[in-house]
């Protein structure tokens, strides 16, 4: 990678995940998730599956818009016909001067969260497991920038769903790679 900022990223999502980037054209593209989820149901249950998936994903890219995200990861998949409540949002955080990562490990790790490090995009990282929820934060340098790369997966599944998803998050945040 040179020492240019890398344009993009990608990542790898699991089924029943969609990356959504909020760049303008996220209704249209929850337009068109909602047409190929409703799609794959049988007639009597499509017009309910469409109206429930596009109020999940209207609140779901309002609220990370309002956020200041970049990107939103969400799953709207099924398992036995029961929707996986989990979702990640991608911003991009610029605290000024270059960040160093120690002590933004040694800052977070006071917090009573599980703060651990972890790699993103084939570099050092911090993995931040908030205490009694099922959300984690990985905080990730960008090359060629003085910011983080944040991505917070949370989800409302109960246990033992939830606790099972974390492995999931981890992989999904392993895979990210920079795009030049």
């Amino acid at each position: 990678m040179t020492d240019a900022p890398p344009r993009d990223f990608g990542v790898l999502l699991p089924p029943g995940w969609v990356r959504i980037p909020l760049d303008g054209s996220e209704y249209a593209r929850m337009t068109a998730i909602v047409a190929a989820k409703a799609a794959a149901v049988p007639e009597p249950q499509r017009g309910q599956i469409r109206q429930q998936l596009r109020r999940v994903l209207t609140d779901a890219l309002a609220s990370a818009r309002d956020a200041g995200g970049i990107d939103l990861l969400i799953s709207v998949g099924q398992v036995r016909g029961v929707p996986i409540p989990a979702s990640c949002l991608v911003s991009y955080l610029d605290r000024g001067p270059e960040v160093r990562l120690d002590r933004l490990h040694a800052e977070l790790g006071g917090e009573g969260d599980q703060v651990s490090w972890t790699e993103v995009a084939g570099s050092p990282a911090i993995r931040r497991q908030r205490a009694g929820t099922p959300s984690v934060d990985y905080l990730a340098p960008v090359p060629g920038r003085q910011g983080l790369l944040s991505l917070s997966f949370a989800t409302a599944a109960p246990e033992p769903l939830a606790g099972a998803l974390l492995p999931l998050f981890d992989a999904i945040a392993g895979s990210v790679r920079w795009q030049s």
